[in-house]
């Protein structure tokens, strides 16, 4: 089986969420225990930080991950989804699982377990937790940063316990998912809330008048030492991909590590002023981040940003205001199930975009969003794929103008595949 061979046997054996919807979703409990037992619980072999929330999840792993690279920890990452090579979600110290591991365990996995379980087969993330799970003990990690796929308390890295998370984090609560999740912001929060384990500090990000209040008392029952990131003052740091929206999560980080110290002196020693520094300066090219309102191109100016939500919306709006164009086209497209009426007003109304759709089944198609777009007062036009829509943008931006491209992860990275070079390690 070559690389390429077992990514696909990956994708057509075992259902995702990200590219299908509900009949992905395999709440974890029996299959991913079972999973994680057939490789001897490897997620029991190393410490590890848990961290949940709406958006911003990513990017404060990023940091964290960075922050201990840059202490001399070696230290495991594990994120989702990926944008051009499944190997992104897996790393230690920034570099990607190597292509022949993800091989070994499709062989080996195929060999010892396809057949007995049948129907009752792990869900893709099931599959890649576990993968990263197995290979951070493999490769000894000093500790490793890992990010739930969706919500928290039925997420397959809830498998973690309190033998091995030294911290949770959440970072906020947004309407998102919330056909699995719950419709307001006090069910998703108790979704969220179901990382936090007895006795092991939490991070709260960002406050919300809803939510907080669900969290907290989750937090007081269990014991766990609630810290408020939010509370703290802003602190003048030299950030690689600096935005409006980054600044919060820089609070949540920053708020971690000094949990962490405080609780471990051990890792107080190295998680110096110097480390902290040095890590969030070169935080993306680092931990290899992509698609967080990252600039691609001049003369057009080209930014990706794989924002999808109305939480996501209000931030890129903002950063937009912070940017110098003379024309502003907006290459969108959103998965299906996602609350438009809460999107669509926060777009801005001085593009013109192309309406697309990424190449997966759950993309909404281009003129479904197009008519609720237009709806609004929206200009623009349908456009079958997001190759297509990127070439139309350029032929009429001149190199004063700005393209943007973004809502759904899924179109950003159809546009870096198509047209800018990813890394390859």
């Amino acid at each position: 089986m070559e690389y390429r061979e077992a990514v696909s046997f990956l994708i057509e054996h075992f259902p995702q969420y990200q590219k299908i919807g509900i009949g992905g979703y395999k709440p974890y409990p029996a299959r991913m225990l079972s999973l994680a037992d057939w490789l001897g619980n490897p997620q029991e072999k190393y410490p590890c930080i848990h961290i949940a929330g709406t958006n911003g999840k990513g990017s404060v792993s990023h940091m964290l991950a960075a922050i201990m690279q840059s202490a001399g920890l070696r230290t495991g990452l594990y994120t989702s989804p990926h944008l051009t090579d499944f190997r992104e979600r897996i790393r230690v110290n920034g570099k990607m699982i190597p292509q022949e591991e993800v091989v070994d365990f499709m062989e080996r996995f195929s060999r010892q377990r396809m057949e007995k379980l049948r129907d009752e087969l792990p869900s893709f993330f099931d599959m890649t937790t576990a993968m990263a799970f197995n290979h951070f003990a493999r490769e000894k990690t000093d500790i490793a940063v890992i990010e739930t796929g969706l919500g928290g308390r039925l997420d397959s890295t809830n498998i973690l316990t309190p033998t091995s998370v030294i911290l949770s984090v959440i970072t906020n609560i947004g309407l998102d998912h919330c056909d699995q999740l719950g419709d307001t912001l006090a069910e998703i929060a108790s979704e969220k809330a179901g990382i936090i384990k007895p006795g092991v500090p939490v991070v709260m990000g960002e406050y919300d008048p809803e939510s907080f209040p669900v969290i907290a008392p989750r937090a007081g029952q269990l014991h766990a030492p609630l810290f408020r990131a939010f509370d703290r003052p802003d602190q003048a740091y030299s950030l690689e991909g600096d935005t409006l929206y980054q600044q919060k999560n820089l609070k949540t980080a920053l708020c971690a590590v000094d949990v962490l110290k405080a609780i471990n002196p051990d890792l107080s020693s190295w998680l110096t002023p110097e480390a902290v520094s040095r890590g969030l300066e070169h935080f993306e090219s680092a931990t290899g981040l992509h698609g967080r309102w990252e600039h691609l191109s001049r003369q057009p100016m080209v930014i990706a940003d794989t924002g999808h939500n109305a939480h996501g919306m209000k931030y890129l709006k903002e950063q937009l205001s912070r940017e110098t164009y003379r024309r502003l086209f907006f290459v969108f497209g959103v998965v299906q199930g996602k609350d438009l009426r809460s999107i669509i007003p926060l777009l801005p109304r001085d593009a013109y975009y192309f309406f697309t759709r990424a190449q997966i089944p759950r993309a909404l198609p281009a003129s479904e969003l197009a008519a609720r777009c237009r709806e609004a007062g929206l200009e623009g036009e349908e456009v079958s794929g997001v190759a297509d829509a990127f070439q139309k943008a350029c032929a009429a931006a001149s190199p004063q103008d700005l393209i943007l491209v973004g809502g759904s992860t899924f179109t950003v990275a159809d546009l870096l595949e198509n047209f800018f070079c990813r890394e390859k390690n």
